[in-house]
C-alpha cells in the first residue's frame, strides 16, 4: 500500500520584501527632499550677488583706467599750451623792452638810425594786445592745470629718417605764431611777421648755406603750414638747404636721439 506524501508548507517572503523595499525607497526619497528643502539658499544667493558685484567692480576699474589715460593726455596738452604761452609772453616782453630802449636812445648817436616813432608805437600796441590775449589764455589754463595735477608731460621724439642721415641738421620748430629755435638755450621764439627781418634767423640761414652738409629741418606742427611755407621761402632765398618733418600732437619736442648721434 503506497504511503501518502506529506504536504510541505512554504511561506513566500516576496510580498514582505517588496513592501520593505518600497518603504526604504520612500524613506530615502523623503530624506532627500527634506535635505534639499533645508539647504541654505542664502549661500547660493550670496554667491550670485558676489559674482555680479565682482563683474561690476571689474567694469568700473576698466573705466577708471580709461579716464586716467584721458586725464594724462588732457594734462599734457594743457601743460604744453601753458608753457608755450609763458614763453611767448616772455618773448613779447623782451621785444617791448627792446623797442622802448630803441625809442628812448639819443637821436644824436651817429651809429643808430632815426626811429620811426609812429611805426614803433603801432608795433608796441600790437604786441601789447597779443600779450594781453596770451595772459588771458594763461589765466584760463591755470585752473585746468590745478585740476589735472602734476601729470607727466608727453613728448614727441624726433628720430632720423630718409637717406640724408649724413647731414648736419639744425632744427627749427614751426608753430602757428612763428618759429622756435630749439637748439638755443633757452629756446628763442620769433613772430611770423618778423621772420624776414630777423638778423639772427638770416645769419643762421647764411651759415647753413656755407656748410656742405648743413641743412635746416623745420618741425611743422599741424596748425603751422603757413609759418612753414613762409620760412621755407626765406631759406630758399638765402640758398640754404631745407627739409621738413611733421610733428603729430602738441607734446614737447625731444631731440635726444639726434643729440646722441652728434656726440658719436
Amino acid at each position: 500500500m503506497a504511503r501518502r506524501r506529506k504536504k510541505s508548507i512554504t511561506v513566500s517572503l516576496f510580498p514582505f520584501m517588496s513592501i520593505l523595499a518600497c518603504v526604504i525607497g520612500t524613506l530615502t526619497l523623503m530624506l532627500t527632499a527634506m535635505a534639499l528643502g533645508q539647504m541654505d539658499n542664502e549661500v547660493v544667493y550670496s554667491a550670485e550677488r558676489y559674482k555680479k558685484v565682482e563683474d561690476q567692480i571689474s567694469q568700473e576699474q576698466q573705466l577708471i583706467r580709461k579716464l586716467e589715460e584721458q586725464l594724462k593726455e588732457a594734462a599734457a596738452g594743457v601743460d604744453e599750451e601753458l608753457m608755450k604761452a609763458n614763453l611767448r609772453r616772455e618773448e613779447l616782453e623782451r621785444q617791448i623792452a627792446a623797442l622802448q630802449d630803441a625809442r628812448e636812445a639819443p637821436a644824436e648817436t651817429p651809429d643808430i638810425p632815426p626811429v620811426d616813432e609812429e611805426k614803433h608805437k603801432k608795433r608796441i600796441e600790437a604786441i601789447q594786445m597779443e600779450l594781453a590775449q596770451l595772459n588771458e589764455e594763461i589765466a584760463k589754463l591755470r585752473p585746468k592745470v590745478a585740476e589735472l595735477g602734476d601729470a607727466e608731460e608727453s613728448k614727441v621724439i624726433i628720430q632720423p629718417s630718409g637717406s640724408g642721415t649724413d647731414l648736419e641738421p639744425t632744427f627749427v620748430e614751426c608753430t602757428a605764431a612763428g618759429l622756435v629755435f630749439l637748439e638755443e638755450k633757452p629756446p628763442r621764439r620769433l613772430r611770423k611777421a618778423d621772420m624776414a627781418a630777423d638778423e639772427a634767423f638770416v645769419a643762421l640761414l647764411d651759415r647753413i648755406a656755407r656748410q656742405p652738409k648743413g641743412i635746416v629741418i623745420f618741425l611743422v606742427r599741424e596748425d603751422a603750414l603757413d609759418t612753414y611755407f613762409a620760412a621755407h621761402d626765406i631759406a630758399r632765398t638765402h640758398y640754404a638747404r631745407a627739409g621738413k618733418l611733421p610733428v603729430i600732437g602738441q607734446g614737447q619736442i625731444d631731440l635726444s636721439v639726434f643729440n646722441q648721434l652728434k656726440k658719436k
